[in-house]
């Protein structure tokens, strides 16, 4: 086996490592995160109901993992591009799931946007891949597991500043955590709009999952909020519209004429 094989083995272990380690951890934290997360609540958390979501981002994830370990996928083109970015988001997330009920804000902030980061560019990377290239296995595998996970940590990285500032003494309520918390919504709209018309040519199973994951995060905010500030709901609920609006270009445009 040469260097490019031993390099290619390795990144499917560490996929298979990472996928089992991000549903492994909450296991071992027990509902620390939860917890914790309830003693720093802010005007931007969503309900509770909302972090259900991770029920199939696993499973998805999980799937994609033994579908890129399988051998007849060692050399493919595309898990070679997103594959070290993919292992590198499970594995933070993983990390995370074990910093932030140990109360180590600052650094779970951190890891929290390296998942951002690793998995904006798995998902671009897919997102641009050439029209027609992914396989219909490809679709449903790879790009529909990184469209919901890239959707719910564009929503959890930003909702998780607010938390770090509160957990840090930074944040005591009232009219300051309510501005940036709108700040921080209208922010995660723009965010998600520009991811859409940047991945134009992701397949819908990426695409519509990435939005539906932020679009249900935005949702679960308004309802967990609605009666205690009209400031972060009213943001939440404008920043779906310009997300709506482009997805719904998208559909539109890619109507048969």
């Amino acid at each position: 086996m040469g260097d490019n094989g031993r390099w290619d083995l390795a990144r499917q272990a560490a996929n298979v490592f990472g996928a089992l380690f991000q549903i492994g951890a909450p296991i071992l934290t027990s509902e620390a995160v939860g917890r914790v997360s309830a003693e720093n609540s802010t005007l931007v958390v969503p309900a509770d109901y909302a972090f259900a979501i991770w029920g199939p981002i696993f499973l998805l994830c999980l799937a994609y993992a033994a579908y890129q370990a399988l051998p007849a996928n060692r050399e493919s083109p595309l898990l070679r591009r997103v594959g070290w970015f993919s292992a590198g988001a499970f594995f933070s997330n993983g990390l995370w799931e074990i910093l932030f009920p140990a109360r180590q804000f600052l650094l779970a902030q951190v890891v929290i946007v390296v998942i951002f980061v690793c998995a904006a560019v798995a998902y671009l990377r897919i997102a641009r891949s050439e029209r027609g290239v992914l396989s219909a296995a490809e679709r449903w595998l790879v790009a529909l597991p990184f469209g919901l996970l890239f959707g719910w940590i564009t929503a959890a990285t930003l909702v998780s500043f607010a938390t770090t500032f509160v957990a840090l003494g930074l944040l005591e309520g009232g009219i300051g955590e309510a501005v940036l918390g709108a700040a921080l919504l209208l922010m995660g709209g723009l965010v998600t709009s520009a991811v859409l018309l940047v991945g134009k040519a992701a397949p819908p199973q990426g695409y519509l999952a990435y939005t539906a994951a932020v679009l249900w995060a935005l949702v679960a905010v308004v309802i967990n909020h609605y009666d205690a500030s009209i400031l972060t709901t009213g943001a939440a609920l404008v920043a779906a519209v310009p997300v709506a609006l482009v997805v719904a270009s998208r559909l539109f445009d890619g109507r048969p004429r």
